[in-house]
């Protein structure tokens, strides 16, 4: 195991709007804590269609696990009530705690890069999510969406760049 492998790695299939989905569910029709099964069941989704929105929100911190029960943490709850300005300071602060967002913004201080780079420099240090099928376009969607949204990277034709 590398150095980087200690960071967790942000869900390939976790899409911001599902993560905001889960928080205002959990925050508007539970007041903040709730069963797994119940969040789902008011979304309308199972729970494995859930998951990947529940691990992003909770490697940000913005929601606990335990027992099966979901938690909207104080940061939760605080992202929930700010601005978008508020928003995405909080959201680039978390992204910046996982990859694969922290590799990307340390390449893009340097120099601009391709997203094959990213794959390459993520490989080395040991993240095997980098190996799945259809990696390339899994990456350029979280970075658009994610990245693009906190205001960490920013796409210029095929390379990427960070904004500082």
């Amino acid at each position: 195991m590398s150095e980087g492998r200690s960071i967790p790695f942000m869900p390939l299939e976790a899409r911001l709007a599902d993560v905001l989905g889960l928080l205002d569910t959990l925050a508007n029709e539970f007041s903040g804590k709730a069963d797994i099964f119940m969040i789902a069941k008011d979304m309308e989704s199972d729970v494995d269609d859930i998951m990947p929105a529940l691990h992003a929100a909770v490697y940000l911190g913005f929601v606990e696990v335990s027992g099966g029960d979901v938690k909207l943490t104080e940061l939760g709850q605080e992202f929930l009530k700010s601005r978008i300005g508020d928003r995405k300071r909080i959201l680039k602060k978390g992204l910046l705690n996982l990859e694969p967002f922290r590799t990307a913004y340390e390449m893009g201080m340097h120099r601009p890069f391709k997203i094959e780079e990213l794959i390459e420099e993520l490989d080395r240090k040991g993240y095997t999510e980098v190996r799945e099928p259809g990696i390339k376009h899994l990456l350029e969607i979280l970075l658009s969406e994610w990245a693009a949204f906190a205001g960490i990277i920013k796409k210029r034709g095929d390379d990427y760049i960070s904004i500082p």
